[in-house]
C-alpha cells in the first residue's frame, strides 16, 4: 500500500506564480496571472494546468511537474473560460430537459392517481421507494414556505404529483424514472424517439452526473463521464464514432432531446460558437479531440437543425 504523505506546505500567491514559472510555464502578464490565482485559486486552475504538463514516460497516464515546451498561462486562462461556458451550456440544456421530464412523468403517473408517487404498485420491485419518498419529503420541507406548497397543504391532504414534481431536482427525477414500470418508461422514451426506457434511463443518469459537475463549478470539458449512456436505438451512423467516456457525446444527446423539447432553441448554435472559442494552442497540449470531438459538428445533420 502506498504510504501517505503530509499535505504540501502553504505558498503565497507570489510563490505560486514563481513555481509555475520555474516549471516552465510562460507568463507574459504576471499581474493578470496573479489576479487569476487570487480570484480562482491555484488548486482549481491545476485541473486545467495538468493538460499542459509533460507526460511521464516511466508512468503511464501520469504527468511530470514540468510543463510542455511552449505552454502559456494565456492558453490555460482561455481553456478555463471555455470550460466555464461549456458548463453554462450544460446547465441551460439540462434545466429544459429536467422540466420536460418532470411533466412527462407527472402526466403519465397522474393518470393512475394524483398521488401515484406514494404507491409502490406503480414502481418496479427493485425500486427503493421508501428511500426515494424520504428524499422527496426533505425537498418538500425545504420548500414549505413557497406559495405552491402552502396553498396545497392548506386546501388538500397531499400534493398531487403535478405540483410535487416542482420540488424535484434532477437526481430525484431520474431516480423516480428509474423506478417506474418498464411499460411506463418505454412510453416516455418513445416521446424522445427511443424504443426502450432503459436506454433513456442511462442518458438521464449521465446527465445528472454532468449537471452535478457543472453546478459545483468543476472541470467538465475533458472529464471522463462515469455513468455511460446506452447508445442502442440511435440509428445515425455518426453516433458510432463517439465515445461514451467523453463529454461531447452527452452534449450531442442534449441537442437531440432539445430538438424535440424546444425545436426553435438557439442552444445548438451557441454550443457550436463555444467550440469555435476553444484555445488554439501552438504546442498542441490540448485539443477538442480530448473532449471527444472527432469530426466537424457542422457537417452532421444533428447540429444543422435550428442553426
Amino acid at each position: 500500500m502506498t504510504e501517505k504523505r503530509v499535505p504540501k506546505v502553504w505558498k503565497s500567491f507570489d510563490e505560486q506564480l514563481a513555481l509555475l514559472q520555474d516549471r516552465g510555464l510562460h507568463i507574459h502578464d504576471e499581474k493578470l496571472a496573479l489576479g487569476y490565482l487570487k480570484s480562482i485559486g491555484y488548486y482549481r486552475l491545476s485541473g486545467y494546468l495538468y493538460a499542459f504538463r509533460q507526460i511521464d514516460p516511466q508512468r503511464e497516464k501520469s504527468r511530470r511537474d514540468e510543463f510542455i515546451a511552449g505552454s502559456r498561462f494565456e492558453d490555460v486562462k482561455q481553456l478555463y473560460v471555455f470550460d466555464k461556458k461549456l458548463r453554462q451550456l450544460a446547465l441551460d440544456a439540462l434545466e429544459r430537459i429536467e422540466i420536460a421530464l418532470r411533466v412527462n412523468i407527472a402526466y403519465l403517473l397522474g393518470q393512475y392517481s394524483p398521488i401515484a408517487y406514494k404507491n409502490a404498485q406503480y414502481f418496479n420491485q427493485s425500486f427503493q421507494h421508501d428511500e426515494w419518498l424520504r428524499r422527496y419529503e426533505q425537498q418538500v420541507n425545504r420548500e414549505s414556505k413557497s406559495a405552491l406548497i402552502q396553498h396545497h397543504f392548506k386546501n388538500y391532504t397531499d400534493l398531487p404529483i403535478w405540483a410535487g414534481c416542482e420540488v424535484w431536482d434532477f437526481g430525484t427525477m431520474s431516480k423516480l424514472f428509474q423506478g417506474m414500470l418498464s411499460k411506463d418508461k418505454d412510453r416516455i422514451a418513445k416521446l424522445y424517439h427511443l424504443q426502450h426506457g432503459q436506454h433513456l434511463q442511462t442518458h438521464l443518469h449521465a446527465f445528472n452526473f454532468i449537471r452535478n459537475i457543472s453546478a459545483h463549478h468543476s472541470r467538465l470539458w475533458n472529464k471522463p463521464i462515469v455513468f455511460k449512456a446506452n447508445m442502442k436505438g440511435l440509428k445515425d451512423a455518426e453516433w458510432k464514432n463517439l465515445s461514451v467516456d467523453d463529454s461531447y457525446l452527452y452534449f450531442c444527446l442534449m441537442k437531440r432531446m432539445l430538438d424535440i423539447i424546444c425545436p426553435n432553441s438557439t442552444w445548438g448554435e451557441r454550443f457550436l460558437a463555444t467550440l469555435d472559442e476553444f484555445p488554439e494552442v501552438e504546442n498542441g497540449a490540448v485539443s477538442l479531440q480530448q473532449m471527444g470531438v472527432v469530426h466537424n459538428p457542422r457537417v452532421w445533420e444533428l447540429w444543422q437543425k435550428g442553426v
